[in-house]
């Protein structure tokens, strides 16, 4: 055998890409995603029990101290910031999820070639896993899309707490003062509120504007500006799908006169 005739072996070779091996690779992320996405459905139920517990419990009695939905809000930030770090990971495979989708099997489905730009990057994905989702954006999708409300009713529902009971106060000195926690003055505790407000304020207000996550989904922009009232019975404000025409074959005979 010659020296330089190169050796021949099949575990050299790349190795050929099924679309069974495909199928099982986008099941797998798929049910990884679906786990990940069931983490963060548990973590706000927690907050939404939470929520009515408080308000059930602080607005039983006139005697009920505001305390309640001070312990509420802090319970509600603390699984924002779990669900926030679960949203990272769930981001993750998600991003997995939509890559195949998107570069794989979209252009089967249109019968084109792979997109080998969005392959490539699932396979750094798949060789060096790395979160690719801030803390900051986590929350703020989060707040935009469950804990936003759930927050505001908290506030609300205190203010009234300490306006209210038990009766209303003669003056903004007053209010303060019975916003007090122990040996916490009010001032205090509604200068953390009020940092909590503009943080939470900020962060659902600039949720609209950056760049969605890759996984993430928004609303199909409309085929045209539907009306007010259509919103209350069209599910779709769409164009419709055009079915493509087929056109009639060329004669050969009128093909070679020209």
């Amino acid at each position: 055998m010659p020296l330089n005739e190169p050796i021949k072996n099949d575990l050299l070779e790349s190795p050929w890409l099924s679309q069974q091996a495909m199928a099982q690779l986008f099941r797998g992320e798929l049910s990884r995603s679906d786990t990940w996405r069931t983490r963060l459905d548990t973590t706000t139920n927690w907050a939404l029990t939470t929520t009515a517990a408080v308000i059930s419990l602080g607005f039983a009695s006139p005697q009920s101290s505001h305390v309640t939905f001070l312990v509420g809000i802090w319970m509600v930030v603390s699984f924002l910031l779990v669900e926030a770090r679960r949203y990272r990971y769930y981001d993750l495979w998600n991003r997995r999820v939509r890559l195949l989708e998107d570069g794989w099997w979209a252009p089967m489905l249109r019968r084109e070639p792979v997109d080998p730009d969005a392959l490539r990057e699932l396979a750094v994905e798949m060789s060096r896993p790395q979160i690719q989702l801030s803390l900051l954006s986590a929350i703020s999708t989060r707040l935009n899309r469950t804990y936003g409300p759930i927050l505001l009713v908290l506030m609300m529902t205190w203010f009234f707490k300490v306006y209210s009971h038990p009766k209303p106060p003669v003056d903004f000195r007053e209010f303060v003062a019975r916003a007090h926690v122990a040996w916490i003055p009010g001032f205090m505790v509604m200068t953390v509120l009020a940092l909590i407000t503009i943080g939470a304020a900020y962060l659902f207000i600039s949720s609209f504007f950056i760049r969605a996550p890759l996984g993430e989904l928004r609303t199909r922009p409309r085929g045209r500006r539907a009306a007010l009232w259509e919103s209350f019975y069209r599910p779709y404000a769409i164009r419709r799908r055009h079915r493509p025409t087929r056109r009639a074959p060329r004669r050969p005979d009128a093909a070679s006169e020209h």
